[in-house]
């Protein structure tokens, strides 16, 4: 099951930059995504009719930023896409050249999504 591009979709929808697992650009603000799970969930005939995912995406942003209505933004989007089972945000801290630490804020969205095979 491949709904990458239906993940890339949030581009337009934010204007953030979307990366699949990693990002290494040098915006502010970015979104990642992976896949947690992929499972087949339903069967006839004894074969897999769907397939289902959960995706973890994952904003970034710098914690002075208001990101409110970004999370709104992209609640509404995945909701088009799937289930969206929770979402988390909290701050991370890490470390860039010279040791000197940063600070991001880090909103996660998980979203299954459930997709007939053909």
């Amino acid at each position: 099951m491949n709904i990458n591009q239906e993940i890339m979709g949030l581009e337009p929808v934010t204007g953030l930059t979307v990366s699949q697992d990693i990002y290494s650009g040098k915006d502010e603000s970015f979104i990642t995504f992976t896949y947690n799970t992929e499972d087949p969930v339903f069967w006839g005939d004894d074969q897999v009719i769907a397939d289902e995912a959960v995706i973890q995406v994952n904003l970034y942003t710098p914690p002075a930023f208001n990101y409110m209505e970004l999370k709104t933004k992209i609640r509404d989007y995945l909701e088009t896409l799937g289930i969206v089972d929770g979402i988390g945000s909290w701050l991370d801290t890490y470390t860039v050249k010279n040791n000197l630490e940063k600070t991001i804020r880090h909103t996660t969205f998980i979203v299954t999504i459930t997709k007939e095979r053909f």
